[in-house]
């Protein structure tokens, strides 16, 4: 994960470590997690006629590690709470603005995300036919596929699973790109004093659409789509963890500026490894019912994920170690492309076995090698290259 190439000479002379190879590596890995439960979401779900063996063969997988794959949603948290951090640690600058210009970092992200998920969805458009023969309303399909075509679908919840499910969460972090330079100045006025406390502050902040959805919807209640969306998926909602990822660049001195920042440190074992063995530990829970798991997703978790991204982000411990490794580098920069790809290789599955039932017991192995092929060629074959042309042509200008 390496910063373009800055706009002023003396910009480039700050440059002093751009890399976060541990970071990095997780972050495939936190993609994957969210993936394998959405295949287990497929898996568990009730099913129409002629899809009942859909994904049969995870019913296959070792019954913790089901559990562990069933779990997955707990990865979304991190996966903000990165973000935030990753872009700090290499856009926040000494003057507590933005080192490129607002527009530069918009274009940027821009040219990340959006060509690849423009392909992704005129491929999708090819299911009008079954949302229509199904009764969706035709006004509502083009809604809604103008609103997911320009990312902004994760803020009306019936908008999210119409076209591409697991793409709210991009549609979250377009949010979140487009407030981060604004942002920025006020967070670096904070003493640091402030931000500590802010920092302890924000897991509790982040929990109060969850207590509010808990009030209305207590254990055992009858779960309603329209409001589990609007709870997990609102861009609002994940703004805390978005902010604490900032926070934990000042509060700890972790800036491409700063000398601090290692990638072989000679310390073996680190609170981060506790963290992420608790963070397995709690994956490995069975049966997490609602709301306590919108209470794990959206605040509980997030010092352990915290303790996490330091320690890796300092190249402390075995964890730091394991995901600094080249493959690893390799497979974490595939991350926006596995998120974009994941409905289409879910709509490939189902397809597969309503044409051949018993296809649904290799399905989940499929999938997964499917997902990482198709991830490792369009970042390097098509997300970069593009990105790159795009950025010449439009940035420059």
């Amino acid at each position: 994960m390496r910063l373009p190439a800055a706009n002023t000479m003396e910009q480039q002379s700050q440059q002093v470590n751009t890399y976060m190879p541990a970071l990095t590596g997780i972050r495939f890995f936190a993609i994957l997690h969210i993936f394998c439960f959405h295949l287990w979401t497929l898996y568990d779900m009730d099913k129409e006629p002629g899809t009942e063996n859909l994904l049969r063969g995870m019913g296959d997988l070792p019954k913790g590690f089901l559990t562990y794959l069933s779990n997955g949603w707990m990865s979304t948290s991190f996966f903000f709470l990165l973000s935030g951090f990753i872009l700090a640690y290499l856009y926040w600058g000494k003057n507590g603005q933005l080192t490129v210009p607002r527009k530069t970092f918009w274009l940027m992200r821009a040219t990340r995300i959006y060509p690849i998920h423009v392909v992704l969805i005129l491929l999708s458009l090819s299911t009008a036919g079954y949302h229509l023969a199904n009764g969706v309303d035709p006004i509502m399909l083009v809604a809604s596929a103008v609103a997911t075509l320009t990312l902004v679908q994760a803020w009306y919840p019936d908008f999210v699973p119409m076209w591409s499910w697991p793409t709210w969460t991009i549609s979250a972090l377009v949010f979140l790109y487009a407030v981060m330079p604004f942002l920025l100045p006020p967070l670096a006025r904070l003493s640091q004093r402030k931000a500590i406390l802010w920092l302890c502050a924000l897991p509790v902040i982040s929990l109060l659409p969850t207590v509010i959805y808990a009030f209305y919807f207590p254990p055992g209640a009858e779960p309603q789509q329209f409001w589990q969306i609007f709870i997990g998926a609102t861009p609002l909602f994940w703004l805390a963890h978005f902010v604490a990822g900032i926070l934990l660049t000042k509060v700890f001195s972790l800036s491409r500026f700063s000398p601090v920042i290692t990638t072989g440190s000679r310390l073996w074992f680190a609170w981060g490894d506790l963290a992420l063995i608790a963070v397995i530990l709690i994956a490995c829970v069975p049966d997490i019912q609602e709301p306590f798991k919108f209470f794990l997703r959206h605040g509980l978790m997030m010092p352990l994920y915290m303790v996490i991204i330091v320690d890796l982000a300092r190249g402390r411990g075995l964890a730091a170690r394991i995901f600094s490794g080249r493959v690893m580098n390799f497979l974490g920069e595939t991350g926006f492309s596995i998120f974009i790809w994941q409905n289409l290789v879910m709509m490939v599955c189902w397809g597969i076995v309503m044409m051949n039932p018993d296809a649904g017991d290799n399905q989940f192995w499929g999938a997964l090698i499917s997902i990482m092929v198709l991830g490792i060629f369009s970042t390097y074959l098509l997300e970069k290259p593009v990105a790159r042309w795009l950025r010449r042509k439009i940035i420059k200008n």
